[in-house]
C-alpha cells in the first residue's frame, strides 16, 4: 500500500513492493457498465480510441511549457528561472516534463479527468500522477475534498490544496469530466462484437458456413453412411490444418452459403469508419491519424496548421488557466506571470517564410519593431527611439493621406518605361516553373526569397542607369521586387492559376 510520510503537510507517496494494482474491468466487460476502470480497459482494448488519445498525448508533451511576465502590451520578459517552469521542467526525480505531460493528457483524453498529488520538498514542489480511477471529489458545485481509494481499499482524504485537478465538463457532474469514452461506447461495442466475429472468421481459415444439399431423387442414406460422409467432410475440409482444401461433393450435391463473407461484411471498412468517429469525437484531423483518402500535400499543410490552432489550441488553454491557478499560487513570484505553450517552433515554417512574413510586417507600415518582437514573446528595446515607430520605406512618404515616390520625378518616369518588361520576363519565368505544379499547390510552392532576389537584382541597373544612387536604386529593387511578388502570391493564394499579365507592370515603377 502506498506510505503517506506527513510533517504537517503531505511529503512524499511510495509504493510498497508487490502491492497489487488497481483493479479493473475484465476485457470481457468493457462495454457494460460506466466507470473509470472500463475506460481503462476501454483503452486498452480498442486500437482506434489508443491511436487518438496517444496521439494528442505525444503531440502536446512535445511542447515546452515557456513561463513569461507581461511588462506592458507591447514587452514581454521570459522567465527561464522561474519556479513554475523548474517544476514542470522536472516534476519529479522519477519522471521527465514530457512523461508528466504525456500522462496528463492520456488521463484526459480516457477519463477527462487527471490528478496531480503535490509533494512538498524544503525547497520547491514536486508532482506525482495519481490514477483517476482511484481518485473521488466530494462537494457540490465546488471540490471540497479528495478520496484516494489506496489498492488495500484504504480511502484517504485528501485537501483540495494538495491535488492539481484537470477535468472536463459533465452535464450532470459539475465538479468531474464525462470521458469521451463514454459517447462512443456504443460504436466502439459495434466495432468490437465485429472484430470478434473476423477473430472467430479466420481462426477457422475464413471457412464460409453453409449447407449442403443432395438432389430429392439421390439414393436415400442410411444413418451410417450420414455418418461417415460427416467424418470425411470436418477430416478433410473443417479446421484451419485444412485450409484451402478443395471439396469434390457426389450424386449432384450442392453446396449453399448460410452466412456473409468477410468481403460482403465490410470489416476493414468498418474499422475505418470506427477510426474517423473517434477523431471526430477529439476533434483530431482525418490526416492526422492515417486516414488518407482525401490528403494532398497541400491540404495535410493546412491540417498541420489546423492541429495546432483549433484541435490542441483549446487543450493547450485550459492546460495553461488550470497551471496559472492551480500550481502558479504556490510560488513566490506572481506577479504578471502567466505561462504558455511554444507552439511557435511547430507553426513557424521554414526559416525563410519567417524572414518574409516579419519583413512584410515590421520593414513596412504595419507594425513596429517592438509590436512584431511582442508577437515573438521577445523583450522590447529600450534603447533606440525608432524601435516605438512605424518603420518607412525609403523610397516612400506621405503628403494629403496619399503614398508618394520619393525619388525624382525623371528618374521614376525613365524607370517605369524600363521596368515593364523585366517585371514581365520574370512572371513568365515564374509560370514556366509553376506549371509543373498542380493548380491547388502553387500558392504553397511560390518561393517569395527566391523571386524577391532575382528580380531586384534585374531592376538594380535599370534604376542606377535612371540616375539613382547606388543605396537609393538597390532599396528601390527591394521595395518593387517585394510589392510585385506580393501582389502574384495573393492572386495565388485566392485560387487565381496564372499570374497577373494583365496588370500594368510600369505600375510598380
Amino acid at each position: 500500500m502506498p506510505i503517506v510520510q506527513s510533517r504537517g503537510t503531505l511529503r512524499s507517496v511510495e509504493r510498497v513492493p508487490g502491492a497489487p494494482a488497481a483493479a479493473v474491468a475484465p476485457a470481457s466487460s468493457v462495454f457494460d457498465d460506466r466507470s473509470n476502470a472500463t475506460y481503462a480497459a476501454i483503452f486498452r482494448t480498442q486500437p482506434n480510441v489508443r491511436t487518438v488519445v496517444s496521439f494528442l498525448a505525444r503531440n502536446v508533451a512535445d511542447l515546452n511549457l515557456h513561463v513569461y511576465r507581461r511588462v506592458s502590451d507591447i514587452d514581454r520578459e521570459r522567465l527561464a528561472d522561474h519556479e513554475l517552469a523548474q517544476w514542470i521542467a522536472a516534476p519529479n526525480p522519477a519522471m521527465t516534463h514530457y512523461r508528466m505531460v504525456e500522462n496528463l493528457m492520456s488521463d484526459m483524453g480516457v477519463y477527462f479527468n487527471a490528478y496531480w498529488l503535490k509533494l512538498r520538498g524544503e525547497a520547491r514542489l514536486f508532482f506525482v500522477r495519481i490514477p483517476p480511477e482511484q481518485m473521488r471529489v466530494d462537494g457540490w458545485l465546488l471540490p471540497s475534498a479528495f478520496y484516494w481509494t489506496l489498492p488495500d481499499n484504504t480511502v484517504m482524504t485528501l485537501a483540495t490544496g494538495d491535488v492539481v485537478h484537470f477535468n472536463g465538463y459533465d452535464p450532470c457532474n459539475p465538479l468531474e469530466g464525462l470521458s469521451p469514452i463514454e459517447t462512443l461506447r456504443q460504436i466502439l461495442a459495434a466495432d468490437a462484437a465485429a472484430t470478434t466475429y473476423s477473430r472467430s472468421y479466420y481462426a477457422n481459415s475464413s471457412r464460409v458456413e453453409g449447407v449442403i444439399q443432395r438432389p430429392a431423387a439421390a439414393p436415400k442414406w442410411s444413418p451410417e453412411q450420414k455418418q461417415a460422409f460427416r467424418e470425411q467432410w470436418q477430416a478433410r475440409f473443417a479446421g484451419p490444418a485444412n485450409a484451402g482444401g478443395v471439396a469434390v461433393l457426389e450424386d449432384g450435391m450442392t453446396f449453399q452459403t448460410a452466412s456473409y463473407s468477410a468481403r460482403e461484411s465490410e470489416f476493414n471498412a468498418a474499422r475505418k469508419l470506427t477510426r474517423e468517429e473517434v477523431a471526430r469525437s477529439y476533434h483530431v484531423p482525418l490526416p492526422m491519424v492515417g486516414i488518407l483518402d482525401n490528403a494532398t500535400f497541400s491540404n495535410i499543410r493546412e491540417q498541420h496548421k489546423n492541429l495546432y490552432q483549433d484541435c490542441l489550441g483549446p487543450w493547450l488553454t485550459m492546460l495553461q488557466e488550470e497551471l496559472e491557478r492551480q500550481v502558479l499560487i504556490e510560488c513566490d513570484d506572481q506577479r504578471n506571470v502567466y505561462a504558455e505553450f511554444n507552439i511557435d517552433q511547430k507553426l513557424r515554417g521554414s526559416f525563410e517564410e519567417q524572414a518574409s512574413a516579419l519583413q512584410t510586417l515590421v520593414g513596412r507600415p504595419v507594425l513596429t519593431l517592438n509590436e512584431g518582437r511582442s508577437r515573438l514573446n521577445l523583450p522590447s528595446i529600450k534603447d533606440d527611439p525608432s524601435a516605438n515607430r512605424v518603420a518607412q520605406p525609403l523610397n516612400m512618404t506621405t503628403q494629403g493621406g496619399a503614398t508618394l515616390p520619393t525619388e525624382p520625378v525623371a528618374t521614376r518616369a525613365i524607370a517605369a518605361s524600363l521596368t515593364a518588361p523585366i517585371i514581365r520576363a520574370s512572371w513568365g519565368r515564374q509560370q514556366r516553373g509553376l506549371d509543373k505544379v498542380a493548380p491547388e499547390d502553387r500558392a504553397s510552392r511560390f518561393d517569395r526569397l527566391r523571386w524577391d532576389r532575382e528580380l531586384a537584382a534585374d531592376l538594380t541597373p535599370v534604376y542606377r542607369n535612371a540616375g539613382a544612387t547606388p543605396d537609393l536604386a538597390a532599396r528601390l529593387s527591394e521595395a518593387v521586387a517585394v510589392t510585385v511578388n506580393a501582389d502574384t502570391h495573393a492572386l495565388l493564394m485566392n485560387g487565381a492559376e496564372a499570374f497577373p499579365a494583365h496588370r500594368e507592370a510600369a505600375l510598380y515603377g
